[in-house]
């Protein structure tokens, strides 16, 4: 058994780990011999000395005017182990009401610049659902993100996720559509001019991301009923883009 990762898993540095088992084999020593035995420098043991004796890991006593260092008996790690464990546990019922209070309660999340608009991109592709999208994506295209998104759209493809959007008809989104079943995607374009979408908006999982390319501002709003209320929204909307998008449009 790795006795090293044991120790470690239960919260020890792995140089902690090193001088414990030292003390273990040796039972009592000076520094400079844990030192040596651990294959640490010495006053970094000092210092995991001092470390470990605030854990409660070991005792010290002093003979003939220097100071020895013992280990505590394992039992007592799994002793405090067991109070830690027992402890959680009553205070379970507690924190999950916290967690269930707090859960319901919308998580927004801010972001601006360049980084922080490929951010919520990025958040994006890491969705278990489809990708609803409402987007001026020639605005989007022009803007900050020129570079980024053919690298994005490459990763949607690789990860399976398929996207449903309604876009403002223009060359650029055109384009898009008719891309759209080796980009996974389904897209219904609507006229710009009668309405004009000044933010992006992508609805997925339990969140709902909106960016203002032309601001370089975004959030992203984390509630299962905003965002299911948003996709009922898309939804419905979506069903009108492809009567209007069946519709004849001047062509650019």
């Amino acid at each position: 058994m790795d006795l090293n990762s044991v120790l470690e898993n239960i919260g020890l540095s792995e140089k902690e780990s090193k001088i414990y088992l030292a003390l273990l084999e040796m039972k009592e020593s000076l520094p400079s011999t844990i030192a040596k035995k651990a294959g640490v420098k010495r006053p970094t043991t000092y210092l995991i000395l001092e470390q470990l004796l605030q854990k409660g890991l070991l005792s010290q006593i002093k003979k003939g005017g220097y100071f020895y260092f013992q280990p505590v008996n394992p039992h007592s790690i799994l002793e405090d182990q067991y109070k830690k464990y027992n402890d959680l546990e009553k205070a379970l019922p507690e924190l999950l009401s916290m967690h269930a209070l707090y859960s319901v309660k919308p998580q927004v999340s801010f972001f601006e610049g360049k980084e922080g608009i490929i951010r919520i991109m990025e958040d994006t592709l890491k969705t278990s659902t489809e990708l609803l999208c409402w987007a001026d994506v020639n605005l989007a295209n022009n803007t900050l993100l020129k570079d980024y998104y053919p690298g994005y759209i490459k990763t949607k493809v690789a990860r399976g996720i398929w996207l449903r959007g309604i876009f403002s008809y223009d060359k650029y989104a055109l384009k898009l559509k008719e891309n759209g079943q080796k980009e996974l995607r389904e897209v219904y374009l609507i006229p710009k001019e009668k309405f004009p979408f000044k933010n992006e908006i992508n609805i997925y999982d339990n969140k709902v991301a909106i960016v203002s390319h032309e601001d370089q501002i975004g959030v992203i709003i984390e509630n299962k009923n905003i965002a299911d209320t948003q996709r009922s929204i898309f939804n419905f909307a979506f069903e009108y883009a492809k009567i209007l998008d069946s519709r004849p449009i001047q062509k650019i």
